[in-house]
């Protein structure tokens, strides 16, 4: 039979002013509750699985058999690693050193320490420079040669913590792992082949050991690299990142790892950003895989990154995908585990159990394939005159108007709570500690938009609304996949699943027997089927959408909103059969207010949830002043002591660089007898049209850090921690800027040589930082208040004492 217009597929298709049948149907229908009602239960609790099934396995403990690993036995490692801060050039990081090497030639490992200078040239300015200590464990393979064999695994995590933090999970956790491993792998007999363990200094100042050891050994012997990390102090371990030719790596993650977490849209994103660590040093070099687990973001470098703040099942977890590493891949040769011509993999998980997997070039003819169904279908709609093309249209633009409506919803509530609790800006990246209030206000949002949508949509019949969203859906599948292959699997499987549901409704005719009885069984069987896509469309999209909200934080959850909607859009048949759509998104919407009502309320600080601040006390001989500064968004009780309530803004780039022209809190300092840093020639030749002059800036109190600004214009080239930055990098890695930075962390001194054009002379802007406020500033502004934190390293200027000076030379 031909379903028409005026006789549609199947009460989900029918009209609300159809005949009086239907009419009896609906409501006979509306006496009991609708199958949609129960159908959208089902897949929030499947959502909520999702959620739940991404946990980290559990921590085990002392009595676990020797052959595997144990949380509790590397929380022991960890205890000594994490006792206190061990930033670059402290007596704490030489401390931890000796600590590795003694463990691991103790468990079996012949260990060497790589020092030597080194300066990071690819990271953009400043550009960070070091004396830095590679600790370099190498566990024999049976083989038993000198040195690493070809084929060998290489494991890196870095050692080195942030100056205000013990670094317990960013990255003892890590390293703890790695010597638990090492003792397993000794345990049940070793390996084949030669297994490394290399615990990388100055990696929170820039991969500096990285950076040394790819220049000093390179890693032709090595048949993949696997870096450690951790943003943060728990949830599962995460492998965001690998190098080209992924797929025969991707394959041993998911044999080897018994929960594997892993999306290639991670990798897809994380390669577009100017995020770095170690492996950004190995990707090109090696195949290769990033992993780090990344929730419990406020004890990421702070204070409170303490082996009591560590989850010990991410622990477990960075351990237990080791070892399995370890094991899976001893023995197998270097060309194995790089894809045939740099071949890329779509990968993804269910549940955190199953890593589905695919190569990257399959993408375009799936989507394209799952296109072709989706244009059949809708051109078999619509010669059955199921289905209205304008009206279609008008559907998929209702479903992409849906992703803007949400992205702006959440962004709305977020700029409200800021209006309400400026204070808010205190927190590093504006995270909130009660995050999980925010998020259920912005999910609840999300979830009013969808409802209001489909209320739109009501006045359209089903069919067309479902033809409308797949539409839509398939619109966004053909961008993503042109733009970013390995995230096209997000969309591409719900689609396809929900295609025989499209094809169902425009080919079904009416049901036979009365009109109740039809309408009853016709709309438990559209359910089911229109309830496929939205299942995969949940499986896929809602762990990964707070994956990302974790990820990008409070502030961009906007992002997330999009995201997740995206894929939710094939819920809006769903969504539309559902009794008084309109009310309960009214009522969502409500909710979604009340519940961020509850976040600001809820938000303050104390002892346990401590306001995060920081200032800075300069002595500035270039410009003839004594200042304070902050880069706060505000006064807290502490800083307004010398800052005032209402001090004055400027820019402060010339003492912190990354900050660029954006303006901090300033204020007018009583002049303290700071020692200026010292600048010495140590070398001044002229060649063939060039001079080169070599200098030192050399420190004059215990400063941590020294900062050397120089004009790029004149510079041929400059050369620091025996690493030469010519014109052509200078320009490209200072973006054009009229200045190069150099910053030397660990040392009084630093030595820079330069080459000019004969004759011209140099300016050298120089200035150094101690660790933490001196005694005579503390005594100006007093002790900090229990319920505030130094700022995060790394997110803005943490409390230092500076002393800048120039010299023309």
């Amino acid at each position: 039979m031909t379903a028409t217009a005026s006789a549609p597929a199947d009460p989900l298709d029918a009209p609300s002013n159809g005949s009086a049948a239907d009419r009896d149907a609906v409501a006979a229908r509306r006496r009991r509750p609708p199958a949609a009602v129960l159908a959208a239960v089902l897949l929030a609790l499947l959502g909520t699985l999702a959620v739940l099934a991404a946990q980290p396995p559990s921590a085990r403990g002392q009595d676990t058999p020797a052959g595997e690993f144990s949380a509790a036995r590397a929380t022991e490692h960890l205890r000594e690693i994490a006792r206190r801060p061990h930033p670059v050039g402290s007596a704490e990081h030489a401390r931890v050193r000796e600590y590795l090497v003694r463990t691991a030639r103790g468990l079996g490992a012949e260990v060497d320490v790589q020092s030597g200078p080194v300066a990071q040239p690819g990271m953009g300015s400043p550009f960070p420079s070091a004396t830095v200590h590679n600790v370099v464990a190498r566990l024999p393979g049976r083989g038993g040669g000198a040195g690493p064999e070809p084929g060998a695994l290489l494991f890196v995590a870095h050692y080195d913590s942030v100056p205000n933090g013990p670094g317990a999970a960013d990255n003892g956790a890590a390293v703890a792992a790695m010597l638990e491993t090492l003792r397993a792998v000794q345990a049940s007999g070793g390996v084949r082949n030669d297994l490394v363990f290399l615990f990388t200094d100055g990696e929170e100042l820039g991969a500096l050991g990285a950076e040394l050891f790819v220049r000093e050994e390179g890693l032709g012997d090595y048949a993949a690299v696997f870096n450690w990390e951790a943003r943060g102090s728990s949830g599962p371990l995460t492998m965001f990142e690998t190098g080209e030719g992924n797929l025969p790596l991707v394959d041993a993650f998911a044999e080897a790892n018994p929960r594997p977490v892993a999306t290639s849209l991670a990798y897809e994103i994380y390669k577009r950003l100017p995020n770095d660590s170690d492996f950004t040093v190995f990707r090109d070099e090696a195949a290769g895989l990033n992993s780090a687990f990344i929730e419990g973001f406020h004890d990421y470098h702070s204070r409170s990154d303490t082996v009591d703040s560590l989850d010990p099942d991410s622990l477990q977890h960075h351990g237990e995908t080791m070892l399995g590493l370890a094991r899976e891949l001893d023995g197998a040769p270097a060309e194995r585990l790089r894809g045939e011509n740099g071949e890329n993999g779509v990968y993804f998980d269910l549940f955190a159990r199953l890593l589905v997997r695919y190569p990257v070039a399959w993408a375009a003819p799936l989507a394209g394939g799952t296109l072709v169904l989706l244009a059949g279908v809708l051109v078999l709609g619509v010669r059955r005159h199921a289905l209205r093309p304008t009206r279609v249209a008008a559907a998929a633009g209702a479903g992409l108007g849906a992703l803007l409506a949400a992205g702006a919803a959440v962004h709305g509530l977020w700029t409200l709570a800021l209006l309400t609790a400026p204070d808010l800006a205190a927190l590093p990246l504006a995270e909130p500690y009660n995050r999980g209030w925010f998020a259920a206000s912005f999910g609840v949002a999300v979830g009013a938009v969808l409802l209001g949508t489909a209320r739109l949509l009501r006045r359209l019949r089903p069919a067309e609304t479902a033809a409308g969203a797949l539409l839509t859906t398939g619109l966004l599948l053909a961008a993503l996949t042109a733009t970013l292959p390995g995230a096209g699997y997000l969309l591409q499987w719900p689609l396809l699943a929900a295609l025989p549901a499209l094809w169902w409704t425009v080919r079904r005719a009416p049901a036979g027997g009365s009109p109740e009885e039809g309408a009853a069984r016709t709309e438990w069987t559209g359910v089911l089927l229109w309830s496929a896509g939205p299942a995969v469309a949940v499986v896929l999209f809602v762990p990964l959408a707070a994956m990302l909200l974790t990820a990008l934080g409070v502030p961009l959850a906007s992002v997330a909103a999009v995201f997740v909607t995206a894929g939710l859009v094939t819920a809006l048949p769903l969504l539309a059969r559902l009794p008084a759509t309109g009310a309960v998104a009214a009522g969502a919407g409500a909710l979604a207010l009340v519940l961020l009502g509850g976040a600001v309320a809820g938000h303050g600080y104390d002892t346990e949830r401590p306001r995060p601040n920081s200032l800075l006390y300069v002595r500035d001989a270039a410009e003839d002043r004594n200042l304070w500064f902050s880069a706060d968004p505000a006064p807290d009780a502490w800083t307004r002591r010398v800052l005032g309530g209402d001090p004055g803004r400027e820019p402060v780039s010339d003492y912190f660089p990354p900050r660029g022209d954006e303006p901090a809190m300033v204020a007018d300092a009583p002049a303290l007898d700071v020692p200026l840093p010292k600048v010495t020639v140590r070398g001044d030749t002229t060649r063939d049209g060039v001079r080169t002059v070599r200098f030192t800036v050399a420190s004059q109190r215990p400063a941590w850090r020294i900062q050397v600004r120089l004009p790029r214009a004149p510079l041929n080239a400059c050369t620091v921690g025996e690493t030469r930055l010519d014109r052509a990098l200078l320009a490209e890695q200072t973006a054009g800027a009229e200045d190069v930075v150099l910053h030397h962390y660990g040392a009084r001194s630093v030595e820079v040589t330069c080459e000019v054009a004969a004759g011209t002379r140099l300016r050298v802007d120089a200035a150094d930082y101690t660790l933490g406020l001196t005694p005579q500033v503390r005594e100006l502004v007093g002790p900090r208040p229990r319920d505030t934190v130094p700022v995060g390293f790394g997110f803005l200027p943490e409390d230092s004492v500076i002393a800048r000076t120039t010299e023309e030379i």
